[in-house]
């Protein structure tokens, strides 16, 4: 690999970092003031925190690698080949966490249905099979140099952005479902309704690119695929907290019209899943006092 190269690959990284150091930093006073505020108790806290510092930790732990790689270090070269079939395994770990946020949201959505959640159950089984599948046949053999941790990504990629691209559009799917319901019913202009329905759109596009580019560079086998899948981490990671965030940013009461708000389905309990979230505590449980 030529300097140019090498130092254009490095740059790309770091500004991935830089980007989530960014966005930890701007978003930090929501952390404290909605996150650190919840009780341990609380799932979605712990979801937040992991998915947030998680994707930090994994960030650093390879920009100190890659650094030791360029600074002619001596490295162990059985460690850094089971560190680079962990970037799936983290790749993996990391969007799943993003997608049960996604998920959570849709299923309280439809009411706990017994059969989304089945569902639900399927395609992260699916996304866990397809992703071991992927390590077992991308083994990398006993030609595994040091630079290969620098110059390409797993080959187990590509089945794990396929995977959860299936998980992600069966989410956008059912999501789009239900708001047309909504529209139907007259309930669509629910503030916490239309806030799901635009960020699960948005997530949506996100996570999809991104997983849709991880996989198609790691078929292409592009010498630039580490700086995708730097970048991976910092927008999925920044994409999950920014979903929590968001969702606990709705005023504490709705400001929607009486008609409007009755009609609003007193099947969906979004509590049961954000048992913190206390917002439209009537239009979510169904019991109005008159």
């Amino acid at each position: 690999m030529s300097a140019h190269t090498r130092l254009f690959i490095s740059s790309g990284q770091v500004a991935s970092l830089t980007f989530l150091l960014y966005e930890i930093t701007i978003t930090f006073d929501d952390e404290v003031d909605i996150i650190w505020a919840k009780p341990n108790k609380s799932w979605i806290k712990w979801q937040f925190l992991f998915t947030r510092y998680f994707a930090l930790a994994v960030q650093l732990v390879n920009r100190s690698i890659e650094m030791a790689i360029n600074s002619d270090s001596v490295m162990l070269t059985g460690s850094l080949k089971d560190w680079y079939i962990c970037q799936v395994f983290v790749g993996s770990i990391l969007i799943t966490a993003v997608e049960l946020v996604l998920m959570a949201r849709v299923y309280a959505l439809y009411n706990k249905n017994i059969w989304i959640g089945i569902g639900f159950g399927v395609l992260l089984c699916g996304e866990v099979v397809t992703m071991i599948v992927g390590v077992i046949l991308n083994i990398p053999g006993d030609g595994f140099q040091v630079d290969t941790l620098l110059l390409r990504s797993p080959d187990s990629f590509t089945y794990v952005g396929i995977s959860a691209a299936v998980s992600q559009i069966t989410i956008l799917i059912l999501t789009l479902i239900k708001y047309r319901a909504a529209v139907r019913g007259g309930w669509s202009r629910l503030p916490i309704l239309q806030l799901m329905v635009r960020d699960g759109t948005v997530a949506f596009f996100v996570l999809f690119i991104v997983t849709t580019m991880t996989a198609v560079t790691t078929i292409m086998d592009s010498e630039y695929t580490p700086i995708g899948n730097s970048w991976f981490l910092s927008i999925v990671a920044s994409a999950g907290c920014r979903l929590i965030i968001n969702m606990h940013r709705l005023p504490q009461q709705s400001a929607e019209p009486e008609s409007e708000t009755n009609s609003f389905p007193t099947t969906v309990q979004l509590t049961t899943l954000y048992p913190d979230l206390e917002m439209y505590p009537s239009s979510c449980s169904g019991d109005r006092s008159h």
